[in-house]
């Protein structure tokens, strides 16, 4: 009796093939996650701080909750530093997985560094995208953690 064929896959994300391959395509899917998502959690930290900032400068909120929004503000930035950072090195180490294994393989590149790329097709980079954006975002949020912490700090203080 013949043994039923499987099904060819459907989508390009299921894998097939070779398996190094498959790795390869699975670190790259992994990788793509990371970029989706890792401006999520800085995006919605700065808007919940410019919330709290507005709690703690607020003279309609009891004293004592502006306080604590003042550090929640502190705390929210260092929270969600660590978290960017995290899922920047992930990234990171995933783009350099990729691009060593397109350079072991002699594929053109298509993970190598943005600058990189840039330089490659003779585009210059304006003046304010130079800053990596991962460090933008994270002296954003400490701008926004550091006058909350100042707000409790000065609301404590004060009489």
């Amino acid at each position: 009796m013949a043994r039923p064929m499987r099904p060819a896959p459907t989508t390009p994300s299921e894998p097939t093939g070779n398996p190094s391959i498959v790795q390869y395509q699975v670190v790259a899917a992994r990788r793509q996650s990371y970029e989706e998502k890792i401006w999520q959690v800085p995006a919605i930290t700065l808007a919940a701080q410019a919330v709290l900032l507005t709690a703690a400068a607020s003279e309609n909120i009891v004293r004592i909750d502006r306080i604590v929004a003042g550090f929640l503000t502190a705390g929210a930035a260092l929270i969600a530093s660590n978290l960017l950072l995290r899922q920047r090195r992930n990234q990171e180490a995933d783009k350099a997985w990729l691009s060593n294994f397109e350079f072991r393989r002699r594929w053109a590149s298509a993970h190598k560094d943005a600058d990189l790329r840039a330089k490659d097709v003779k585009i210059k980079t304006p003046f304010l995208a130079k800053p990596k954006p991962h460090l933008v975002w994270i002296l954003g949020m400490a701008v926004f953690g550091g006058l909350g912490l100042a707000a409790s700090v000065c609301l404590m203080l004060s009489t």
